[in-house]
């Protein structure tokens, strides 16, 4: 494995559940880490309609999958109706992260070879040309609509499935003083609302540390925001993170 500088300062900002699967890569690339949410995950109540997508899963040909969260919300709430995975539906997922938690259920995933964002799942050839077919879109609260809006102007007809929230986390004082240290020489940061939360909490008082964002939408919400070092990873998953902090880091072994 490549390493970063040994003692390379990082604050990781995910919700609780998600955080060692970005956490354990960097301290193994000899990083000194720790994480503090930004977001909190709040599952869902869903109305009939959806209900009921879960129960016809087989009536679909696709099922896009587009987090982790996304992934795990789904498979508990599909343990109550399928017992044994339908066949002839095709999975999909953003990226490999997703695609583990759905294959260690059983099931085979498409995923992007390189990248995890909506612009890598939409290469796929399998979801060019999708006229007649019927698509399950699983995914968390709002959010962009790039996936939603391209998969239906290729043909496909959308059921999408919102099954939680990002909800604003409660921090200790403590928690609350980590994100305003001045510390840390990487702040790692998945997500627009968690950069919200970030400012806020800070009261932009961090302009001169380093922030890591996972694409150009973002490192340009950031700069208008009064950030000058920021750098892009093109992708939110460990490999994309780490990698982006050797290219800016170098002096690992």
């Amino acid at each position: 494995m490549q390493q970063l500088p040994e003692g390379l300062k990082i604050l990781t900002t995910r919700p609780e559940n998600l955080a060692s699967r970005l956490v354990e890569p960097l301290i193994q690339a000899g990083a000194e880490v720790e994480n503090i949410p930004l977001l909190d995950i709040e599952p869902l109540e869903l109305p009939p309609q959806q209900r009921q997508a879960l129960i016809d899963l087989d009536h679909y040909q696709k099922v896009v999958v587009i987090s982790p969260t996304a992934a795990d919300q789904l498979l508990q709430r599909l343990d109550d109706y399928w017992p044994q995975w339908p066949v002839g539906v095709d999975w999909f997922s953003v990226g490999a992260g997703t695609a583990r938690k759905l294959e260690d259920q059983g099931l085979s995933v498409n995923y992007p070879a390189r990248g995890d964002k909506s612009e890598d799942l939409l290469q796929l050839p399998e979801l060019q040309e999708l006229s007649g077919q019927k698509l399950l879109l699983v995914k968390g609260q709002g959010g962009r609509k790039l996936l939603h809006d391209t998969l239906v102007s290729r043909g496909a007809s959308i059921q999408t499935l919102e099954l939680y929230s990002r909800i604003k986390p409660r921090l200790s004082q403590k928690q609350i003083q980590g994100l305003k240290s001045q510390a840390w020489q990487v702040i790692v940061i998945s997500s627009g609302e968690a950069l919200q939360q970030y400012i806020e909490f800070t009261d932009g008082s961090n302009h001169h540390l380093h922030l890591l964002l996972p694409s150009e939408r973002l490192v340009t919400q950031a700069r208008e925001a009064g950030f000058a070092q920021v750098i892009n990873s093109q992708g939110a998953g460990p490999q994309a993170v780490l990698e982006a902090l050797i290219k800016h880091f170098p002096g690992g072994s």
